[in-house]
């Protein structure tokens, strides 16, 4: 009884935690390769959060790692507590392909919020089809969307759970004007409302208009680790200046 009195203790604690990751001694091995290479880091700003760095440089692995999809060696904490299934629960990744189930818009977040016993999440669903201005096609096939209005819908779906912490991996790479404003605004909007957002691009032009701060990242390793002034205009490491001019 009293393990288990404990364990709620720290899932209440999490409820009203800052939004604080640290990351001691982060090893991530595939294929006898090392991917991600003794990484360590502690990210306290409430603000948006930019990887960056040039293709294979374990952008995408590591945030696999903060989301629970690997097994690595080191260690993850949210606000001081390890990575568990209750913090999982709190968190949402967006991908740069979307999943899209063969059912209609709307069916697309109710199929899920439903079996996750959230409260009215049928006018949730609603209200967050609005949020992405997909509202007008609520009943249509999902299938049929564009690329872009299918971004958005993941992202609504993504939202069903109010996460604490949300992932987006490249998730607007190659999406039309309307479609990328729309989500920019939307991850404004929830970044305020208190959702922390780690957001992987390679659109710098992205990363200046919504980052407040910024990791570079080579080889599996953290070059630099600062906000998104210094990094632009005082990069420490010289990957890093060289990243930026487009030399690599």
């Amino acid at each position: 009884m009293g393990s288990q009195k404990g364990m709620f203790d720290k899932i209440n604690e999490f409820q009203f935690f800052e939004r604080d990751i640290e990351v001691k001694n982060l090893n991530l091995k595939k294929h006898s390769n090392y991917i991600l290479k003794n990484i360590n880091l502690k990210i306290k700003s409430k603000g948006i959060t930019f990887l960056v760095g040039p293709n294979g440089s374990g952008k995408t692995q590591f945030v696999r790692c903060l989301h629970g999809l690997e097994k690595v060696k080191g260690s993850i904490k949210f606000n001081n507590l390890e990575l568990t299934k209750e913090i999982k629960k709190k968190q949402s990744f967006v991908f740069q392909h979307p999943t899209i189930l063969r059912r209609s818009v709307l069916e697309n977040l109710t199929y899920f919020s439903k079996f996750r016993n959230i409260d009215g999440y049928l006018k949730k669903c609603k209200d967050l089809l609005k949020f992405v201005k997909l509202e007008k096609f609520i009943n249509k096939p999902a299938m049929t969307l564009s690329g872009g209005e299918k971004q958005r819908l993941s992202l609504a779906r993504a939202l069903t759970t109010d996460p604490y912490f949300l992932f987006l991996d490249e998730s607007t790479a190659h999406l039309d004007p309307v479609s990328l404003n729309i989500i920019e605004l939307a991850l404004k909007e929830i970044n305020k409302k208190g959702t922390k957002i780690i957001f992987i691009s390679h659109d710098l032009n992205l990363v200046k208009r919504l980052a407040d701060d910024v990791i570079f990242m080579h080889k599996g390793s953290i070059k630099e680790y600062g906000t998104l002034k210094n990094i632009f205009n005082k990069p420490k490491s010289r990957h890093t200046k060289l990243y930026l001019e487009g030399k690599f």
